[in-house]
């Protein structure tokens, strides 16, 4: 898959939750028709080097059509800052699409569970497209676990993808009150049908917790990690996590989450060296 350095255009820079949680429209058209949900763009916050490193940033949309992207991003540093005070007309330097992304699981695949931790779910939407599209007839489940109701982004992004959505906040302002593995525990006690195969991007205490339970219920699972990136293409080992590969005679080596990922499946983390 090519790989692109694009001066993309921004069409719009929008909060999607209050002000701290955005969504970057961008016209990119060659980042575009090579982009495939999962995967991510390093995106040059300005082009003063400053902040020296880019950033990066799933994609929150894509449109192979029209050449657009969508990331999602939340203000927490200066780079973030920097790219929310961004216009329209205005351009940012990106560099991808960089890395692995989802993968779909069989044409016989009955259900799929898609769990989102916080602003991760931007990295799910596009997933959820592409199942909705290339797997129909798979019940398609999302568990969406956020702090509080006011983190939570608009159902109008993702209502429509999948069949039910399933909601779990810290503090109970909206759905099930706790963190969502809880709520995962509290809906299987319940009797619902286990997943025949997961999907999930969050912080990584939840993709720990998740994929204890998915490899003890024989569950397949791609995770998406989120990591703190110096380059994106694997040549600075920032990124590194260990991981289930063969280096001589051993199993046991690292993987890096900018190359061989950021899509993993379960079995290829050891999650309790994290």
């Amino acid at each position: 898959m090519k790989k692109h350095q694009e001066e993309a255009v921004i069409l719009d820079n929008i909060p999607i939750i209050g002000q701290d949680t955005y969504r970057l429209i961008l016209q990119a058209p060659m980042i575009a028709r090579e982009a495939r949900p999962g995967q991510f763009v390093m995106v040059r916050v300005d082009k003063s080097y400053d902040p020296f490193l880019r950033r990066p940033f799933s994609f929150f949309r894509i449109d192979k059509e029209e050449g657009i992207i969508e990331i999602g991003y939340k203000v927490v540093g200066r780079g973030t800052t920097l790219l929310s005070q961004k216009k329209r007309g205005q351009t940012v330097d990106l560099l991808g699409p960089l890395g692995n992304g989802f993968r779909l699981p069989p044409e016989d695949t009955s259900d799929i569970w898609v769990i989102a931790g916080g602003v991760g779910i931007t990295a799910l939407i596009p997933c959820l497209e592409d199942l909705r599209i290339k797997r129909p007839k798979a019940k398609r489940v999302l568990f969406y676990g956020v702090k509080t109701a006011s983190e939570l982004i608009p159902s109008s992004f993702f209502k429509s993808l999948c069949h039910e959505v399933l909601y779990s906040t810290d503090d109970g302002t909206m759905g099930f009150r706790g963190v969502i593995t809880e709520c995962i525990d509290y809906h299987v006690q319940k009797g619902e049908k286990l997943p025949s195969v997961i999907y999930a991007c969050g912080p990584l205490i939840m993709l720990k917790h998740i994929a204890r339970w998915a490899l003890a219920h024989s569950i397949p699972g791609q995770f998406c990690l989120e990591s703190i990136m110096g380059c994106g293409l694997g040549a600075c080992l920032g990124c590194a996590v260990p991981g289930n590969i063969r280096h001589g005679n051993s199993e046991k080596g690292y993987v890096h989450v900018c190359f061989e990922g950021p899509v993993f499946p379960v079995e290829n983390i050891r999650w309790d060296e994290l």
